[in-house]
């Protein structure tokens, strides 16, 4: 398992056992059956929420290339996506930590970021592009994947390309949170040199 895998992997288990122990906790301090099973289904409700927050984990090659090699695409995207959000909201939250002044932001950073900003952008509108690509070669490889040879792996076939195109979707949300900061914050940025009477890089 990655070290990303296993991290994801622990945080499930730290939020099921958190939420194990706060149910029992509930069953024994409550002696109304009714308001107990509410409490329950509610931590049940906010543990399902929780793991649906995480990506999925990336799966096992199966021998298969066509599979395979979908698949490690899939998660490839996947992995960008969540560098790209990371960088961006990077840059999202020191503009937040700096108030609705930026006075301490020097024009050098103001510049770099702005650059950065736009290198994150069209990263990716490029990787939104191969999401779309990836897609119905997904739909087409999971039609096909109960009739793979030996029939031993088509679950496992079936599995990983479902899990794949759950990747996708994952990365086509992180992807519209990115498009979102930038945008938002580059106009920030620009809005402050303009103010500052410097000239905008195009």
């Amino acid at each position: 398992m990655s070290g990303r895998g296993q991290q994801t992997a622990e945080k499930y288990l730290h939020i099921f056992f958190a939420s194990l122990g706060l149910c029992l906790n509930l069953v024994i301090k409550s002696r109304d059956m009714k308001k107990t099973l509410i409490l329950i289904c509610a931590a049940g409700w906010l543990l399902s929420a929780a793991a649906q927050d995480q990506p999925p984990r990336r799966p096992d090659n199966i021998g298969i290339s066509d599979f395979d090699s979908f698949k490690n695409n899939a998660f490839d995207i996947l992995d960008e996506s969540v560098k790209l959000k990371t960088d961006a909201t990077r840059i999202d939250n020191d503009i937040k930590n700096a108030g609705s002044i930026l006075t301490n932001f020097s024009v050098d950073k103001i510049r770099q970021d702005i650059r950065a900003l736009r290198g994150i952008r069209q990263s990716s509108e490029a990787l939104k592009e191969k999401v779309a690509g990836l897609d119905e070669e997904g739909k087409t490889l999971l039609s096909n994947a109960k009739n793979v040879n030996p029939r031993i792996k088509a679950p496992a076939a079936t599995s990983n390309t479902n899990r794949s195109l759950q990747g996708l979707d994952y990365a086509r949300k992180n992807l519209q949170a990115v498009a979102d900061l930038v945008q938002n914050n580059t106009k920030i940025l620009v809005d402050e040199l303009k103010a500052r009477g410097e000239d905008i890089e195009q």
